[in-house]
């Protein structure tokens, strides 16, 4: 039994790896990586030589967005994911063909790496799964997933092979979110392979409910001063905790009642949300909706007026990294100028994401950043990042591998300097190996 990083090895990549366990190529997860473009955003799925299962962790682009470009080639291996993922995954694609044909149209460059047609074929391809329910695989090794926290539809993979236990933790949160409860483990495992996004020990102190009043206290001020507010966000999971917690925020008169503006993106997977997610009360399902439809607004097509204005405002929009040309990426480029304005990122930044450069332009206090082929000034010194992941913090990451005892732990999925410090921390108390990409490594 054999795990082998295709992305996602000492890194936040493309996530994608291949499980061997008897002859059954089992490929977890698909994703493209954050920040590069085109071929060199897929995973190195040219070393794969054969399919039996396709299981996916949930719907965020660095595990999913390479799905139907890997499916093309394997059309006859089956699809695994949580029920409630489904949509999500489809509505997500369908945007993911949408992105690439804006983006070669402005280049000529960018491939379009699949179309509508094939995101729709994936449809009779994917067998969706209840959590905690056991499918057998051609009765080599049974399945299951367990819901993982960290956004709608995500999952932890539990697989079982002659009586040795694996969890692939996926993304996932230990802790209760204002929208996603926390995630629920199995009792016991050998085989632990867990993500190690904050493994970083500048993570620790960070409490979600001191963050929030952290936040709510920026904003007013912001707010207060006449300026605007950029929110980045990731438009699955960040988008609805962004919005749920400036509505729940308002309501309470901890911030000023001001016009929040979304992006369609967000804004329909938030309509999923709402509707279909079963982990939520009615009680809370029903006020959502209601302060969602009386105070938000999609952004409209034409962005001048909204762009311009100098109206306090706040802006909650995809992408969470400012992907060139999302409007996030475009209110950034127009705010930073203005000193009132304030942008106030809500996750992770890849370092080599522009929103991790202008973190580091504004801590280095420099007055300019090259965006694009833009030199842009800073004149605003209202930006900040706020701990609202969905992952599991670092105190989370040590408790993940101590709840469930395993014989062996796996990091994947983080930077290698986070890997390492928790493989430091725990490396009496467990077997450990971080694989690289392409480093193929026992269960």
């Amino acid at each position: 039994m054999t795990l082998t990083p295709l992305g996602g090895g000492r890194e936040i990549g493309a996530n994608s790896y291949l499980l061997s366990l008897d002859g059954k190529n089992i490929l977890i997860d698909a994703g493209r990586h954050p920040v590069k473009e085109g071929y060199e955003s897929l995973p190195e799925i040219d070393k794969i030589n054969d399919l039996d299962v396709i299981m996916i962790s949930h719907s965020h682009y660095d595990h999913l967005s390479s799905l139907p470009y890997i499916s093309q080639r394997w059309p006859n291996a089956p699809i695994l994911m949580a029920q409630e993922n489904k949509g999500l995954a489809l509505r997500i694609l369908q945007n993911s063909v949408e992105v690439m044909k804006k983006k070669n149209a402005k280049d000529g460059v960018e491939p379009i790496l699949y179309n509508h047609g094939e995101v729709n074929e994936l449809k009779r391809r994917i067998y969706p799964m209840e959590y905690f329910q056991r499918y057998s695989i051609d009765d080599v090794v049974d399945v299951a997933l367990y819901p993982a926290g960290h956004v709608m539809g995500a999952a932890s993979i539990f697989l079982e092979h002659r009586g040795r236990r694996i969890l692939y933790s996926g993304d996932i949160s230990l802790s209760q979110q204002l929208t996603i409860p926390p995630a629920q483990l199995p009792k016991k495992v050998e085989t632990l392979i867990s993500e190690g996004t904050y493994g970083a020990k500048e993570n620790q102190l960070l409490t979600r409910y001191s963050e929030i009043e952290r936040l709510s206290k920026s904003v007013k001020r912001v707010l207060e001063n006449g300026g605007r507010i950029l929110m980045p966000v990731f438009a699955l999971g960040r988008g609805q905790e962004a919005i749920y917690m400036l509505l729940m925020l308002m309501e309470k008169k901890k911030i000023p009642s001001v016009p929040i503006y979304t992006n369609g993106m967000v804004a329909s997977l938030s309509n999923l949300y709402m509707s279909n997610y079963e982990s939520i009360s009615e009680k809370d399902r029903k006020w959502f909706i209601k302060s969602f439809q009386n105070n938000v607004t999609v952004a409209p097509k034409n962005i001048e007026r909204l762009l311009f204005s100098r109206e306090p405002a706040l802006f909650v929009f995809s992408a969470g990294m400012l992907v060139e040309d999302t409007l996030s990426y475009i209110f950034a480029k127009q705010m930073l100028p203005n000193s009132k304005d304030a942008i106030f990122f809500m996750g992770y930044q890849s370092p080599e994401s522009d929103g991790y450069k202008i973190l580091q332009a504004n801590k280095n206090g420099d007055e300019r950043i090259q965006m694009g082929d833009d030199s842009i000034e800073i004149g605003t010194k209202n930006i900040d990042i706020f701990n609202f992941s969905g992952h599991a913090d670092y105190q989370e990451l040590l408790d993940l591998p101590r709840r469930l005892q395993p014989e062996k732990l796996i990091y994947v999925h983080g930077d290698e300097a986070a890997l390492e410090n928790l493989a430091e921390e725990l490396q009496y108390e467990f077997e450990i190996q971080i694989p690289s990409n392409l480093q193929t490594v026992e269960l």
